[in-house]
């Protein structure tokens, strides 16, 4: 006869062929090599990525943006290296004359010699804004490499490229010549979404630094330009505000290159071949199961995130406010694993140049709608919900955020005078 097997040896057992499922399924959870082979997917994708956008110039020249550029990279290089770093008082004179609040006159000398002796550079890399497709050059994208030399150089040359065409067309409608105002300040907002495109969060947020550079004077040099200019730019500026990337691309971006900074010595032998060269090198870390727990829990966190930045601004806000929420409630979270997050004030800086580019069109509308008719329109053209037209009396006009925080200071519009002063017969 058979002995009974004791209770305690069976619960044994049962524990035993528990925890053995329990570690098959904790090792089918752990295993990465579907990480690794949607990364290597995703590296692939946008390395060969292009970046079409609608050119703002008709004949757009072939080619990118990125192609155009690239030759002069040196130059902007050299023109900014060693260069001193301006005072608080220098800074702030610059921004009182560029944005109107100050007289062209309280420009230093030197900086008006600066702005001479650079304005063929200048007007070369605004020249590159007009091929066809845009896209940073590729040694300027996050995918470039952990570590490029000179590359945040070169982002803030192109940044101060955007800041002396502003300055530029500041000096211009002082001149009285506004039409040449509004291609230069058209420009510099087409250099503000270059830097948008492939350049990650890093260049949208250049992106929103410059377009906010230039946004006041271009309004002022919208204002004051011909009938046809306002039409021609209506046109010009609708095609830039359609060209911005959708947040989620930079995002994706930053997510790719997360990984492979924080978990590319995870990748097999042939995943760490099939890297850019860039990438080859691994740094040494411990080879932990919490780890690859790790990067399973960042590509859940970040796919969610990617699957809301794009929402309206008031859903997008509830959504990150929920993932956050969860995020802080999930106790077994590991402190340490990289994320990709989307601050506030990145929000706010991303939706004041939505703003900004919406309203620098309403303004030309209204402006032109007001030379033609004679009168104010009742609405703005545009039929936007985040603006708002309030006529001040037969002269003068204001374009208002409907978005509490957002863009405290209206827009200005002034009428140009009658319409039988207008060359209505000219408008394209």
């Amino acid at each position: 006869m058979a002995l009974k097997r004791p209770l305690p040896a069976l619960m044994g057992g049962v524990s035993l062929s528990v925890l053995a499922s329990l570690g098959a399924l904790a090792y089918q959870h752990l295993r990465t090599d579907a990480l690794e082979e949607r990364l290597l997917r995703e590296v692939g994708m946008l390395t060969q990525a292009e970046h079409p956008r609608p050119a703002h110039v008709t004949p757009a020249r072939p080619g990118t943006f990125g192609d155009a550029v690239a030759p002069l990279l040196p130059a902007l290089l050299a023109r900014t290296h060693g260069l001193p770093v301006p005072t608080a008082a220098e800074t702030a004179t610059l921004e009182a004359v560029t944005e109107g609040r100050a007289p062209v006159t309280d420009l230093p000398a030197s900086r008006l010699e600066a702005l001479e002796r650079d304005r063929s550079l200048t007007r070369r890399v605004l020249d590159a804004t007009h091929a066809e497709s845009g896209g940073l050059p590729e040694d300027l994208r996050p995918l470039a490499g952990p570590s490029v030399p000179g590359r945040d150089a070169l982002l803030q040359a192109l940044l101060h490229v955007v800041e002396d065409a502003a300055l530029e067309t500041r000096l211009l409608v002082a001149g009285g010549q506004a039409d040449p105002a509004v291609d230069t300040c058209v420009d510099a907002l087409a250099l503000s979404r270059e830097l948008a495109l492939g350049g990650g969060l890093v260049g949208q947020r250049l992106s929103a630094t410059s377009h906010g550079r230039a946004w006041r004077v271009c309004a002022d040099a919208l204002d004051a330009a011909s009938l046809p200019r306002k039409r021609q730019a209506i046109s010009q500026l609708t095609r830039l505000h359609e060209g911005f990337p959708p947040v989620s691309l930079a995002l994706h971006e930053e997510a790719v290159v997360a990984q492979l900074h924080a978990f590319r010595d995870l990748l097999s032998d042939d995943g760490r071949a099939a890297l850019p060269p860039t990438w080859f090198d691994a740094p040494a870390r411990p080879e932990a199961l919490s780890r690859r727990l790790q990067w399973h829990q960042w590509v859940e966190d970040a796919d969610r995130l990617l699957a809301v930045v794009d929402q309206p601004a008031e859903e997008r806000r509830r959504a990150l406010a929920a993932l956050e929420a969860r995020w802080a409630g999930e106790h077994l979270r590991h402190a340490e694993a990289p994320a990709v997050r989307l601050s506030p004030e990145d929000l706010e800086a991303l939706e004041l140049r939505a703003l900004r580019s919406e309203a620098l069109i309403a303004l030309a509308e209204v402006d032109a709608d007001r030379a033609e008719k004679g009168q104010w329109p009742r609405v703005l053209p545009t039929r936007t919900t985040s603006l708002v037209l309030k006529p001040v009396d037969e002269t003068q006009a204001r374009i208002h955020s409907c978005v509490q925080g957002l863009m405290p200071d209206p827009l200005v519009v002034r009428a140009d005078g009658p319409p039988a002063l207008q060359r209505v017969h000219d408008v394209p």
